[in-house]
C-alpha cells in the first residue's frame, strides 16, 4: 500500500513539475511550483524525514510562493516575446549536457547501503557513541534532529530571512 501511495505522489510531483514549465501564464506556473513543493514535502514525510518535509513546506510551498506572487504583482504575467528555435536547441543541449555530467558524477557514489562506505564506518558509530553524552537525549534520532541538525535548520532559516529581506528591499523601492 505504501508503494502505491509513493507512486501516486511521485506521479503528482512529475505532473506539477511538467505543468510549471508548460504553462505560459506565470501565475499558473507559480501555483504548479507550489503544488510541486507540497508533493515533495509529502514524499519526505513518507520517507520519515519530517524535519526536511517541514522545511520544504515552510520554504518551498510557503515563502517561495509568497515571494513569487510578490514578484508577479510587479511584472507582466505572460511572456511577450517568443523564444526562437536556436535558443530552444541551446537550452536543450545544456539540459542534456548537465544530465550527462550528473550521471558521470553518480559513478563515484557508493552502492546504496554499502556497509564499507565511510559514513557507515566512521560517522554512524561516532554518532551512536557521542549522542547521549553530548545531547542528553536518550533517543539517537531525536538527538541528531534536535541538536546536531538544529544548527543546520537555524542556518537555513537565517539564509531564508536574509533572502526575504533582499527581495523586500528590491520590490519595495519606489520607481522614480
Amino acid at each position: 500500500m505504501t508503494v502505491i501511495i509513493d507512486i501516486l505522489f511521485l506521479t503528482f510531483l512529475i505532473i506539477s513539475a511538467f505543468l510549471s514549465v508548460y504553462f505560459k501564464d506565470l501565475l499558473n506556473s507559480t501555483i504548479a511550483l507550489s503544488a510541486y513543493s507540497f508533493f515533495v514535502a509529502v514524499l519526505w514525510t513518507t520517507l520519515n524525514a519530517v524535519d526536511v518535509a517541514f522545511t520544504e513546506v515552510a520554504v518551498g510551498a510557503g515563502v517561495s510562493t509568497v515571494l513569487l506572487l510578490a514578484v508577479l504583482s510587479k511584472i507582466d504575467r505572460v511572456e511577450k516575446n517568443q523564444v526562437t528555435k536556436d535558443r530552444k536547441i541551446i537550452a536543450l543541449t545544456v539540459v542534456f549536457m548537465t544530465g550527462y555530467l550528473l550521471l558521470l558524477a553518480t559513478q563515484d557514489m557508493p552502492n546504496f547501503g554499502d556497509p564499507g562506505w565511510v559514513t557507515n564506518t566512521y560517522l554512524i558509530p561516532d554518532y551512536i557513541e557521542r549522542t547521549l553524552r553530548e545531547t542528553g537525549a536518550p533517543n539517537i534520532v531525536t538527538a541528531i534532529l534536535g541538536s546536531y541538525r538544529g544548527y543546520d535548520t537555524n542556518g537555513e532559516t537565517t539564509v531564508i530571512f536574509i533572502a526575504g529581506l533582499c527581495v523586500y528591499m528590491i520590490l519595495g523601492r519606489d520607481s522614480k
